[in-house]
């Protein structure tokens, strides 16, 4: 008995933890200008409990942070009838069948920067401009497949490694830790900055040559096994650097 109340115990202080890690990097992405008053969502992988804890706002001013933490399998299965909205459940699948098929991510932001979201006004997607986009974000950043539950649907562009997506309005952007989820989100600003100005004088942009992106895209599927290990293990990834 001794032993069990100790482990429900711990469980409540990695909880309570990673609520205020959650709530920390959120306001740090919001300080930062990135998330205006648009809807967004944040989420961590809860390593060792095959669930994720997700913090969401929905559109307007006086939208309220919802936090809650949910199973990755069947996420929605024992929410009480009509205590969400369809909206509202969408994100839930999202995020959940997201972690399901990419077992390296440990953490997703949804959300609708300035220069990000114009890349949606493009008739192609974001090509690979710069090294450190080769290295973190790991391919040409393009719609994610969904299904009409919101869910996400498998395929060669999740499934590839990368970790910059379009969506609707906005942006996805994952990583094998915390942190570096929130410095890909300034990644995807800085670049989608550059290239649509670049892009607007109608001069030529040069790619990254195709044996950069070669050795970047393995070192980051590198670092992606050796995150869905640790995370398989119920440990949460380490030694990893922002950039």
């Amino acid at each position: 008995m001794k032993v069990s109340t100790l482990k429900k115990r711990n469980s409540k202080v990695e909880t309570s933890s990673d609520r205020t890690e959650l709530n920390h990097l959120w306001h740090r992405l919001d300080s930062k200008g990135l998330l205006q008053k648009h809807k967004a969502d944040l989420s961590f992988r809860l390593p060792g409990k095959g669930s994720f804890l997700l913090i969401h706002r929905t559109e307007g001013k006086q939208s309220k942070l919802e936090t809650e933490e949910f199973p990755i399998e069947n996420p929605t299965a024992f929410l009480k009838l009509n205590s969400k909205s369809e909206e509202r459940l969408a994100v839930i699948r999202f995020h959940a069948s997201f972690y399901s098929l990419r077992p390296d991510v440990g953490a997703i932001v949804c959300f609708q920067p300035v220069w990000s979201s114009l890349l949606n006004t493009l008739d192609h997607p974001l090509p690979l401009v710069f090294d450190e986009q080769c290295r973190q974000l790991g391919a040409p950043v393009e719609m994610i497949p969904k299904r009409i539950d919101g869910s996400v649907a498998a395929g060669p562009i999740v499934l590839s490694g990368a970790n910059a997506f379009l969506q609707d309005q906005g942006v996805v952007i994952t990583s094998v830790t915390r942190d570096k989820a929130i410095y890909n989100c300034e990644l995807i600003e800085k670049c989608s900055k550059a290239y649509l100005l670049a892009h607007s004088t109608g001069s030529p942009i040069r790619r990254i040559p195709w044996w950069v992106r070669l050795i970047a895209k393995s070192r980051l599927i590198k670092d992606e096994r050796k995150a869905s290990a640790a995370y398989s293990r119920g440990e949460t990834p380490t030694g990893f650097k922002a950039y």
